[in-house]
C-alpha cells in the first residue's frame, strides 16, 4: 500500500514538473508577419495567444520561411546570413528594441541604453535577450544591425 501511494505521489510530482517545464518554453501562437531586410527585422505583435517570447516569434517566422537566425550563448549572432562582427572596442551587432518598456512592474526595455526610431515610434533598447523578452499583442519589436562602440 505504501509503495502504491509513493508511486502515485511520484507520478503527480512528475506531472507537475512537466507542466511547469512546458509553461516555461512558451507555447503561444501568433500571426507571424515581419518587415525583413538585410539590416532590420520589425514586427508588431498581432493575434498573440499564450505565453510567447521574441525567440518563439522568430521560430515561427523561421518555420514560415520568412527569416533564418542563429543564437550562441543566448545572443543572436546572425539573421539571414548577416553575422555580428566584433573588432577592438567596436563592432556590428544585431541590437533589439521595443516599445514594451514595462509590464507588471518589470522593465523590459530602457531608453537610457539606446533608442531606435521606427514609423514615428521611439523604441527602447531591450533589457532581456530574445528568450526572456515577452511578445505582447500590439507592441513593436525591432532587430537592428548597427555599428556599436564601447
Amino acid at each position: 500500500m505504501k509503495k502504491a501511494i509513493s508511486a502515485i505521489i511520484a507520478g503527480a510530482v512528475l506531472m507537475l514538473a512537466l507542466a511547469a517545464l512546458s509553461a516555461c518554453t512558451g507555447g503561444g501562437t501568433a500571426k507571424y508577419d515581419a518587415e525583413v531586410s538585410d539590416t532590420l527585422v520589425v514586427f508588431v505583435a498581432e493575434e498573440v495567444s499564450g505565453d510567447m517570447s521574441v525567440k518563439d516569434y522568430f521560430d515561427g517566422l523561421a518555420e514560415e520561411g520568412k527569416l533564418t537566425y542563429t543564437i550562441s550563448g543566448g545572443m543572436v549572432t546572425e539573421i539571414n546570413g548577416k553575422e555580428n562582427v566584433s573588432g577592438t572596442n567596436e563592432g556590428d551587432f544585431w541590437m533589439f528594441y521595443s516599445d514594451l518598456t514595462e509590464l507588471d512592474g518589470v522593465i523590459y526595455a530602457n531608453p537610457d541604453y539606446g533608442t531606435y526610431e521606427y514609423n514615428g515610434k521611439t523604441l527602447a533598447s531591450c533589457s532581456y535577450g530574445i528568450e526572456g523578452m515577452p511578445v505582447v499583442e500590439g507592441y513593436t519589436y525591432a532587430a537592428v544591425y548597427q555599428h556599436t562602440s564601447w
